[in-house]
């Protein structure tokens, strides 16, 4: 079992981000532009810098959250979705990224052994959050180069638990 013994095997099984295998890649070299998410090279507006001065000082700004959001800013786009959008079975889930928004889908909509599909590219995340689950079989299917659009006749299986 070596030092992996006390990991639920899911985590043993979840194979490591190709981030870690890219960054390793490009150490040292020069002249590549990093289009990784979240990483920006400007300034938040001055109202938004002043705002967090001022919400700085509340003490449930350094707490966790809900993890659905906000209720209030849920309940104003429910209210938006069934005014403009006439919209009136709708749920909301107001999340810190898109990370975070699939894995709470692959949660909602996922029981171990369950099998799912999903096309290349795809985010090495989305394949993790799967593996995390427990779904057992996970088959990628390749996309068209040109519109990325699914190629249905070209799928294969890349991971089998």
């Amino acid at each position: 079992m070596g030092s992996f013994a006390k990991l639920a095997k899911r985590c043993v099984e979840t194979e490591a981000p190709v981030m870690v295998k890219i960054q390793e890649l490009l150490r040292g070299v020069t002249g590549v532009m990093s289009l990784a998410q979240g990483i920006v090279y400007w300034q938040p507006p001055e109202t938004a810098l002043n705002k967090v001065k001022e919400i700085v000082w509340e003490p449930a700004t350094s707490k966790y959250g809900a993890d659905d959001g906000l209720p209030e800013l849920r309940e104003a786009l429910l209210e938006k979705l069934r005014r403009e959008n006439k919209l009136t079975k709708s749920s909301v889930m107001v999340t810190a990224g898109a990370n975070q928004a699939f894995v709470n889908l692959v949660l909602t909509l996922c029981d171990a052994g369950d099998s799912v599909v999903m096309f290349a590219p795809y985010y090495f995340n989305s394949f993790m959050s799967f593996q995390m689950t427990g779904v057992t079989d996970i088959l990628v299917g390749a996309s068209n180069p040109k519109t990325l659009h699914p190629d249905i006749g070209n799928m294969t299986t890349i991971y089998l638990i």
